[in-house]
């Protein structure tokens, strides 16, 4: 890109310290006041330098400049100066490359090559090449906090799993630590503690967290903290969950004091905080505050979500919840190992979904359980591509409640609205008892 530059930008060059020397004549801190600039254009090369806290910068940089050209070759110089000059150059019109070198193995160019080119010509007065250098250490540790009365400081623990060498220390919130040890290279644990009883670790992973450092440096590993009124925290009781054909399905009891709950997050974890979905990215449901919700303090939820995972993929795994609420308060992760808790499952005897004219669609749904303990059951509406979000080849998912629905009586599904008759092409309803033993059933016939 070339850069114009107007009188007020001539006038500043004009007065820098330029030394001049037929067509290769460069400025640099110390140059003799009274040499005269050549007439442009310029070429000026400037440096941004960034460093991670307790990483070596470098102390000189070395830049090549030269003319890309089928001809003779009129520029070919090399300037080593500190990352805090700047480099111009009067130079003929023409096609330039400018090259550095001599970066630490630990300094990066974000921005792409050591090579960046330019083009002058007559017109132009001063064409720019931007340089951002970033000099990275091994290991970068930061914790995340916010929240009510947070964590002021943290205590953090680095291991190398091969040599067992470790490192431990502080780390402030909201600060990043540098660390250059041994023990931060290679496969290493990173681990946090004094975390305080109404603050959570809401990062996948949890407390622990485990990478892989090269000896080039640059990792980065962050933590999230939230921090919670314990007076106004919302409390998770009685978590149970399961898993069957492609779907977790789980049920727990909430207790919010201010009766102002939001949403909860959900995960399939490690059962020690990693997350095992596809993504490995945890999900949000948000509108517990509707139907039940609205204005209940104690509240019992039943849940569903479509992984597609099979069964055997999550043996062994469990279900991780958190509920916040309007005020941004967090409850306390609640874990629950996948599988149920003894008993039998529930038994859908009969489900049938069918159009109503255009109106809506109703269900019947029939099934007991040998332990007589039902909580409830969710459900799902599969729609056709880009009803509810931006189409991408796959049919969407829309819930009817996100606190679900306690028995067996399944609601109407209006087709009057946002969703239209012809949009649906499936009811899926998860049933789930007390112990965590679910059933997934699914009709795929609305007309019948």
């Amino acid at each position: 890109m070339t850069f114009r530059v107007g009188s007020a930008l001539r006038s500043a060059i004009a007065a820098a310290r330029i030394c001049a020397a037929a067509l290769v004549p460069f400025l640099l801190a110390g140059c003799d006041d009274s040499t005269a600039p050549a007439r442009p254009p310029y070429l000026a090369v400037v440096t941004r330098l960034t460093t991670w806290r307790g990483a070596t910068a470098p102390e000189r940089i070395t830049y090549r400049i030269r003319q890309s050209t089928s001809g003779p070759v009129l520029l070919d110089r090399q300037f080593t100066v500190a990352p805090s000059d700047t480099i111009i150059v009067p130079v003929p019109p023409g096609t330039y490359v400018v090259e550095a070198s001599g970066l630490p193995s630990r300094c990066i160019l974000p921005r792409g090559e050591p090579q960046q080119g330019i083009t002058l010509t007559t017109d132009d007065n001063t064409g720019v090449i931007r340089y951002q250098i970033e000099c990275r250490g091994l290991l970068g540790v930061t914790v995340v906090t916010d929240g009510f009365d947070v964590d002021p400081s943290y205590v953090f623990r680095v291991r190398s799993s091969a040599t067992g060498a470790q490192r431990t220390g502080i780390l402030a919130a909201n600060d990043t630590l540098t660390i250059e040890d041994a023990a931060a290279v290679g496969d290493v644990e990173i681990e946090i503690g004094g975390v305080a009883e109404n603050c959570v670790v809401t990062s996948d992973g949890g407390l622990r967290r485990r990478v892989t450092v090269a000896p080039t440096g640059g990792t980065t590993v962050a933590f999230r903290v939230q921090c919670a009124d314990p007076a106004r925290r919302p409390r998770i009781l009685g978590l149970r969950s399961g898993y069957s054909q492609g779907a977790s399905i789980f049920t727990f009891r909430v207790v919010d004091p201010d009766a102002d709950l939001v949403g909860y997050f959900w995960d399939l974890t490690d059962c020690e905080g990693s997350s095992v979905l596809p993504e490995a990215r945890e999900r949000i449901r948000l509108d517990l505050r509707s139907g039940r919700g609205v204005t209940a303090d104690t509240l019992t939820i039943v849940g569903a979500f479509e992984v597609g995972l099979p069964s055997t993929a999550v043996a062994g795994r469990c279900t991780e919840l958190r509920v916040f609420d309007a005020q941004g308060n967090v409850s306390a992760l609640a874990v629950d190992p996948i599988g149920g808790d003894g008993g039998a499952p529930p038994r859908v005897r009969f489900f049938n979904a069918t159009l109503q004219g255009q109106a809506f669609v109703s269900s019947i749904l029939e099934a007991d359980d040998p332990d007589d303990d039902i909580v409830g059951h969710f459900v799902l509406v599969r729609l056709r591509d880009g009803v509810l979000a931006a189409p991408d080849g796959v049919p969407d998912l829309g819930s009817m409640a996100a606190v679900g629905y306690l028995g067996l009586t399944v609601p109407n599904i209006p087709t009057t609205g946002r969703i239209r008759w012809d949009d649906v092409l499936a009811v899926i309803v998860y049933v789930i008892d007390a112990r965590g033993n679910v059933v997934r059933v699914e009709d795929t016939d609305i007309f019948s």
